[in-house]
């Protein structure tokens, strides 16, 4: 919604009377302090002027003491109940400095009262306003920088960002997790041959289907042209997984323009993470084992899933995962 606070005129120039009591060494930091003075200043006045003229108008000293004694205490309670008053009036101002360190600090957004019509409330309105049409702008930056373009799923910023706290709760959990590499097969000639829109096709189809195969709790990032990564929380059913996501692209082709459809195929890298092997490590080894892959489905075509444990042991699975 549109700020309720009409554009104001600029008041730098009335500045100057601020900046001469800020450089007070003693009026420096304090906003009260400041008030106080100016509160000091127009009740202290009058009255001090008073003394002087009934000094200078009256000769009995002795009768006029009860009498400037009562103005002196009045005139001190008086001042003493202008601070308390002009500290109750400066909340607002003390609302709004804790709702934008509040912010800042922990992106927490405030309630402040915007109710109020005067300059105090017109601070506060404004600053709630702003502070909302801030995390607004920052939450879209945030959603479009961690989205792929094209397919709407992570990016490799995000999907990296994603790992690392993979790992740190690994860590710190001492429960491991699993990654599985993903490659599409023959990319770069569906671009030579029928373009790269028929090419940007097949990654979006290949994304939607890794999104559609895995577990809510799972999460799946496009790590290069037509590389994707997927993050397996506890799967307990791994090699199930990975053979329902290899069925699933071998029985939907993907629509590259109406009418014409292409298989797709894939070579899979799958790693568990082993402790203290960090993002370097694991990455490594999901990229080993998907080249095997990518060898395999070299070799004998079709799509291949290998596992880094297996391919490190020499006993990788041979035989293709999907036709």
């Amino acid at each position: 919604m549109p700020s309720k606070i009409p554009p104001g005129s600029t008041l730098i120039g009335r500045m100057q009377i601020y900046r001469r009591l800020v450089a007070i060494p003693a009026l420096r930091d304090s906003y009260v302090r400041k008030f106080a003075v100016a509160a000091f200043v127009s009740a202290q006045t009058p009255l001090a002027v008073f003394i002087v003229y009934l000094l200078i108008a009256r000769t009995d000293v002795e009768q006029m003491y009860p009498l400037l004694a009562a103005l002196g205490l009045a005139s001190v309670a008086g001042y003493l109940g202008t601070l308390w008053l002009l500290r109750e009036i400066l909340v607002p101002i003390d609302l709004t400095a804790e709702a934008l360190r509040a912010y800042l600090e922990s992106r927490q957004i405030p309630d402040l009262p915007v109710h109020f019509p005067d300059q105090a409330g017109r601070l506060m309105e404004g600053t709630q306003y702003t502070i909302s049409q801030l995390n607004e702008t920052i939450n879209r930056l945030e959603r479009v920088s961690d989205s792929d373009d094209l397919t709407g799923i992570y990016n490799r910023r995000a999907g990296e960002k994603r790992l690392m706290e993979e790992i740190a709760r690994a860590e710190r959990d001492l429960e491991s997790f699993q990654v599985a590499f993903f490659d599409l097969n023959g990319f770069k000639g569906v671009n030579e041959s029928y373009g790269h829109s028929a090419g940007d096709a097949c990654i979006s189809h290949t994304a939607a289907l890794l999104q559609l195969n895995t577990r809510r709790g799972d999460w799946v990032a496009r790590w290069g042209a037509d590389e994707f990564i997927v993050g397996l929380h506890r799967n307990r059913a791994l090699r199930q997984v990975m053979e329902r996501i290899v069925a699933a692209v071998a029985a939907s082709p993907c629509e590259i323009s109406p009418g014409q459809e292409l298989a797709l195929t894939l070579s899979v890298g799958v790693a568990e993470y082993r402790f203290g092997a960090g993002k370097t490590g694991l990455l490594a080894d999901a990229d080993r084992a998907m080249f095997e892959a990518k060898h395999l489905s070299k070799e004998k075509g079709g799509s291949h899933v290998c596992y880094f444990h297996e391919v490190v042991t020499g006993t990788p699975v041979r035989q293709p995962a999907a036709a």
